[in-house]
C-alpha cells in the first residue's frame, strides 16, 4: 500500500478493540469464556481493516486463538498493511521474532460468499462494516454457515439510519405479501436478536441453518448514487415460502 493511502486510512481503519466494544460487546469477554472450556478459539473478523482487533488479540492470547481477517481488496489491508500498524501501535516488536504467525487475512465481497469450510469459526464479529455488504441476509447464511455449532456472531449492524430519508432508513427491507416484517421480528424467529450497545445496537447470531432459505433478493441499492452525502446499500428482500 502507497504510504499516502496508508496515512489517509489509517484513522478509520485502524479501530481496537476498545472501539468494537463501544459497538458490539466485548470479544475478550467472549473467548476468555470460551477458553475455560477449549483449548484453542477461532475467530474472524469481516472488514478487518488494518487489523487492529485481531492484532491486539493475537498479543492477548498468543497461540490459544487461530485468528482470520477479510478485507474486499488488498489495499484496503494485507500482511505488509497489518506488520506496519503492529509496529506503530506497540503490538508487535520492530525486531520481534514472529514465533505466533500474523492473522491471515482473506480477500474478496463478502456478499459473494466466505472463503472457508463449514464450521470453522467459534466467534465472528464485525465493525462498521455492516452498512456496505450487499445481499445482507445472503452475508449473515454464510456467517451461519461458517460458524461451528455453539458459535457466536456479533455485527455491529444498526436497523434504522434516522439522519436518511423515511424511504431509506432501514437498510434491510422484508415484505410478505405486501406487508413489512421489521428485520428484528424476522430474526426473532431464529432465535437472534438485535442487542443495544454503548454505541446504537448489533446483530447476535448464532447457529440456524434455515435462517433467511425463504427470502428471494429482490433489489439492492447503492445509497450513494442517489445522493453523494449517503452512503450503504439497502437490500430488499421478499418471502417466497
Amino acid at each position: 500500500m502507497q504510504d499516502s493511502r496508508y496515512l489517509a486510512k489509517r484513522a478509520f481503519r485502524t479501530r481496537g478493540h476498545a472501539d468494537l466494544t463501544q459497538r458490539v460487546g466485548g470479544v475478550f469477554a467472549e473467548i476468555d469464556d470460551r477458553l475455560r472450556r477449549q483449548d484453542v478459539v477461532r475467530v474472524l473478523e469481516l472488514g478487518c481493516g488494518f487489523g487492529t482487533v485481531l492484532l491486539e488479540l493475537r498479543q492477548r492470547y498468543g497461540s490459544t486463538v487461530v485468528l482470520h481477517g477479510m478485507n474486499r481488496r488488498p489495499r484496503d489491508g494485507d500482511a505488509d498493511t497489518l506488520l506496519r500498524n503492529g509496529i506503530e501501535r506497540g503490538l508487535i516488536a520492530p525486531e520481534e521474532t514472529l514465533t505466533d504467525p500474523l492473522p491471515a487475512v482473506a480477500f474478496g465481497d463478502v456478499a459473494d460468499g466466505l472463503p472457508f469450510p463449514d464450521g470453522s469459526f467459534d466467534i465472528v464479529y464485525s465493525q462498521v462494516a455492516w452498512l456496505y455488504f450487499a445481499n445482507k441476509i445472503g452475508v449473515l447464511r454464510e456467517v451461519i454457515r461458517v460458524l461451528r455449532d455453539d458459535g457466536l456472531a456479533k455485527i455491529d449492524a444498526d436497523e434504522l439510519r434516522p439522519e436518511l430519508p423515511p424511504e431509506y432508513r432501514r437498510l434491510v427491507e422484508i415484505w410478505d405479501d405486501g406487508r413489512l416484517i421489521p428485520f428484528g421480528d424476522y430474526l426473532r424467529r431464529y432465535g437472534m436478536t438485535f442487542e443495544p450497545a454503548a454505541e446504537g445496537e448489533y446483530l447476535r447470531i448464532n447457529k440456524s441453518p434455515r435462517f433467511g432459505e425463504d427470502l428471494r433478493l429482490v433489489v439492492e441499492v447503492a445509497l450513494e448514487e442517489i445522493c453523494a452525502r449517503w452512503s450503504g446499500v439497502k437490500c430488499v428482500y421478499r418471502v417466497t415460502g
